[in-house]
């Protein structure tokens, strides 16, 4: 399931492309049909980089915005700074107070998807290019330019910050804070990738469960088990806590846990441990059998293997 944070991103890089197709592209061809030749040449150039933008986004979501947007607001600087209206019946300075308006926008949605540095580039380029009339107080847009600006960053950073939140509750939600093993969410989430790996290689996939015999484990216990369980196994085998005194492993293409049980039953002699062959069983069924296992062999370390497939 994607977090929170991937869908506010997602939500915003479709609102820009609605926006810029949508509002853009038709505001656009409508100059390309009525309007005047510098305002039709603008048109065909926004309507080429839109398009070209809009095939980057694939490859690159996160930056194929800004690079149409700082595109867009180059072909805004250069309408301003030509001679005449763009539009029939408005005179230049009504013009550029309505540049003025759209690059606030642009520095929003630039601090967006850029943060800080790049809205920081695109209000240096604005004021230093952007023409403005002889008279009237045309200096007061910078400010409301840069106050836009920051209103993106903020933004950015927010969604910057429930990433991190975010990447944080999964890690421990995923990985258990005493033995550093994963936990049962993550075994919920490996199941069925392992179940298709053992499946595509026509191997067996071993379902280990553990007790850990002791009224109260403390950590450096817990610790010194989940470490010796790490040795005993083979790379790309999953061990996962399941609660307080219950571990499991995942094993492909195993077919035989006798070196594991020795090995743990050597440092810790009241733990348990059973096997099962869990081709093409659920979760819920591995762990009802291997509970069933448990509790049913004798209370020593013990190696159960029920149905075991050919490798």
């Amino acid at each position: 399931m994607p977090h929170s944070s991937e869908l506010v991103r997602s939500w915003l890089q479709r609102l820009y492309w609605y926006t810029s197709w949508f509002g853009g592209a038709a505001l656009a061809l409508s100059q390309l049909w009525a309007g005047s030749e510098t305002a039709q040449l603008l048109a065909v150039a926004y309507l080429v980089i839109t398009s070209l933008a809009f095939l980057l986004t694939q490859p690159y979501p996160q930056w194929a915005p800004v690079a149409h947007l700082g595109l867009a607001l180059g072909l805004l600087i250069w309408a301003l700074q030509q001679p005449g209206a763009l539009v029939p019946g408005w005179n230049q300075e009504m013009v550029l107070y309505t540049g003025a308006t759209l690059a606030t926008l642009g520095l929003l949605v630039l601090g967006i998807f850029g943060g800080l540095w790049v809205m920081l580039g695109g209000l240096v380029l604005l004021v230093a290019l952007v023409p403005h009339p002889a008279a009237g107080p045309y200096w007061v847009v910078w400010p409301l330019w840069a106050l836009g600006g920051l209103v993106g960053v903020a933004v950015f950073r927010a969604i910057g910050r429930l990433e991190a939140a975010q990447q944080e509750l999964s890690r421990v939600a995923l990985q258990d804070r005493q033995t550093g093993l994963s936990t049962r969410l993550a075994l919920e989430a490996d199941y069925q990738r392992y179940q298709a790996l053992a499946r595509r290689s026509d191997q067996p996939l071993l379902f280990s469960y553990w007790l850990l015999s002791t009224s109260s484990p403390d950590d450096q216990l817990l610790q010194e088990l989940a470490q010796l369980m790490r040795e005993a196994l083979r790379q790309g085998d999953g061990l996962y806590r399941i609660d307080e005194d219950h571990f499991c492993g995942l094993h492909i293409g195993l077919l035989s846990g006798h070196e594991l049980t020795e090995r743990l039953s050597q440092r810790f002699a009241s733990a348990r441990v059973v096997w099962v062959a869990c081709n093409g069983l659920s979760l819920e069924e591995a762990l009802r059998q291997a509970q069933e296992l448990l509790y049913r062999s004798p209370r020593r370390p013990t190696q159960l293997l029920a149905a075991t497939p050919k490798a």
